[in-house]
């Protein structure tokens, strides 16, 4: 009998046998972090996998190495820059055309805590590649899982810092007309993930897809994310180093999402430690989840339209 999943799991213990030969998957920011272990576990129970990097060169190396290890599905590497909407709509349109299928579509990449900046198309650095990014790589993959009829997951990575936040302030999520923090900045844009996974399966549910979306924390987890942190990330690896993940256990939640059958009835689901969760007040926040997808899309067409996408 295998051992109950919990905070220790990992991405190969969270699959708990399950077979996805035939699967196949897209994973964004497959080329570092959590995003490698998920790629790995999926490609070790049999699905095909798209490794999404914005470095080919990284992609690559990485691809080569999990092959090398035995994995049983093939992995395939697509140049992806979610902070440029012309990068995501390449990708997006290609892979719809050409993809047999589409089962799984993991929202993995992102940064974190970053200096203030924009994206290519004008968007606040963090809520543009973590959420906006990803809202339109949806939007292009989505009518493919749907077409299916068959079941499918679109699993968002977000963070128990969307917490920090007690909202998304809509007329200004750019931060142009209020103080940039680098914080607040992150806890907006993973507050926006958790809001967009919960309107996309309300939408799903409503039309009677048999698509489903999630979305999770995973953990308190030392990777490249902290690249901006300096002290701070001293300071939460000292002091916070013993409660801390291993990279193959920050992957767990989101192969537990992407695979657990018993989620099935959960759509919309917020996870933490292989198990649904409570998300924030904001983030269970309906209203606040149907007026921000609006907005979504209105900022991203006027966004494509601006950028003559």
């Amino acid at each position: 009998m295998a051992k109950p999943l919990g905070h220790r799991s990992t991405a190969l213990e969270a699959l708990q046998g399950a077979d996805l030969t035939g699967k196949l998957a897209v994973v964004t920011g497959g080329n570092s972090g959590i995003g490698v272990e998920t790629v790995k576990a999926l490609a070790h129970a049999g699905a095909d996998v798209m490794l999404c990097s914005r470095s080919v060169e990284a992609g690559d190396r990485v691809a080569a190495e999990l092959q090398a290890g035995g994995v049983k599905g093939k992995i395939r590497v697509k140049q992806l820059d979610l902070a440029d909407l012309a990068s995501v709509k390449a990708m997006g349109a290609e892979l719809a055309a050409s993809l047999p299928r589409l089962d799984l579509l993991i929202l993995n990449a992102g940064v974190m805590a970053c200096p203030k900046g924009t994206t290519k198309q004008g968007f606040e650095t963090q809520i543009g590649t973590n959420h906006f990014g990803h809202f339109y790589l949806t939007q292009l993959l989505l009518p493919k899982m749907k077409a299916q009829g068959a079941p499918a997951r679109v699993v968002v990575v977000s963070s128990s810092a969307h917490t920090m936040v007690k909202g998304i302030p809509l007329d200004d999520i750019n931060f142009e007309h209020r103080k940039y923090g680098a914080w607040s900045s992150y806890g907006q844009s993973k507050l926006a993930n958790v809001l967009f996974a919960k309107e996309l399966a309300r939408r799903l549910g409503e039309e009677g897809s048999p698509v489903k979306a999630f979305c999770l924390h995973p953990g308190v987890i030392k990777t490249n994310l902290q690249r901006h942190m300096g002290f701070s990330a001293f300071l939460l690896n000292t002091f916070a180093g013993p409660f801390m993940k291993t990279v193959p256990q920050g992957a767990a939640t989101s192969v537990y999402s992407a695979t657990a059958p018993e989620l099935e009835q959960r759509s919309g689901a917020y996870l933490a430690d292989c198990k649904v969760a409570a998300a924030s007040k904001a983030g269970q926040d309906a209203e606040l989840a149907k007026a921000f997808w609006t907005k979504s899309e209105e900022m991203l067409a006027a966004a494509l339209a601006q950028a003559g996408l």
